[in-house]
């Protein structure tokens, strides 16, 4: 297996507006490596540019774009075109959730959470992989969630696109491993972003206690990918619940998981 390195990559890294993917950015920037920066949010993007010349003295590039555009895929290879770089290294960190009853929000919601968490990132791998094959060399990180561990009512939706991107990211590693190109996928637990209030959700006060924060995940992500683990809980708790998950029977797990949600949703 070759080794993975980030100085001197260009990386792309989704959702890199904020939380996690702002932090993916910055630590990408601090080991040398030129982040393109994708997200909706131009402002935002501009204001993370800044920060990342100011504090390491390096440019990145910057690509304002919803990835429900049906013509997204063509505007990456547009902008790559015209910027005369490629994708050494891919970040799947673009996604969102519902937090709430199945039934009551409208099917659209879904139908776009799908689309983005599963679908866009497919994808997207599926096309920076045939680019990366030719030079036995390369990186993608998919972010999913400890969420993808065990079915969530009230996270019905989410917690199911998640365990797609957790056995999707599983069985590309096996297959990406002769040919170079490292795959690894990173299930944290709650973390300092905006993804509560986006779901609809506050976290309930036992998760507060064990919230993480963002540069940290992302750190523990490049990490991973970096010495190509497949699958990266980002504590030593959540390694030890992702384990406990394929032993304790979906029932009680959903009674568990279900308590905790309402606690969320209810706050």
């Amino acid at each position: 297996m070759n080794k993975l390195l980030i100085d001197k990559k260009t990386v792309l890294i989704t959702g890199a507006s904020s939380g996690i993917g702002k932090f993916f950015a910055l630590e990408v920037a601090a080991r040398g490596g030129i982040p393109i920066l994708l997200a909706r949010r131009k402002e935002r993007l501009i204001e993370l540019a800044n920060e990342i010349k100011k504090k390491y003295k390096t440019d990145s590039f910057i690509l304002p774009l919803d990835l429900l555009d049906s013509n997204y895929l063509q505007t990456i290879d547009a902008f790559l075109v015209k910027h005369d770089i490629s994708v050494d290294i891919l970040i799947n960190n673009a996604g969102f959730g519902y937090n709430g009853d199945f039934l009551n929000t409208e099917p659209e919601t879904y139908t776009r959470m799908n689309t983005l968490n599963m679908n866009v990132l497919t994808e997207l791998s599926y096309h920076f992989a045939n680019k990366m094959i030719p030079s036995n060399s390369g990186g993608i990180l998919n972010v999913a969630s400890m969420a993808g561990f065990s079915p969530i009512p009230l996270f019905t939706v989410y917690a199911a696109t998640k365990a797609f991107v957790l056995r999707f990211s599983q069985a590309l590693w096996h297959e990406m491993k002769p040919m170079g190109i490292h795959v690894s996928c990173l299930c944290p637990g709650p973390v300092e972003t905006e993804f509560f209030e986006v779901a609809g959700a506050k976290p309930a006060e036992n998760m507060m206690r064990n919230i993480q924060k963002a540069d940290d995940v992302a750190k523990i992500g490049l990490d991973g990918l970096i010495r190509n683990i497949p699958v990266v809980p980002t504590s030593t708790s959540l390694k030890i619940l992702s384990k406990l998950t394929g032993i304790i029977p979906d029932k009680l797990s959903m009674n568990i998981s279900e308590k905790i949600m309402r606690e969320q949703t209810d706050n």
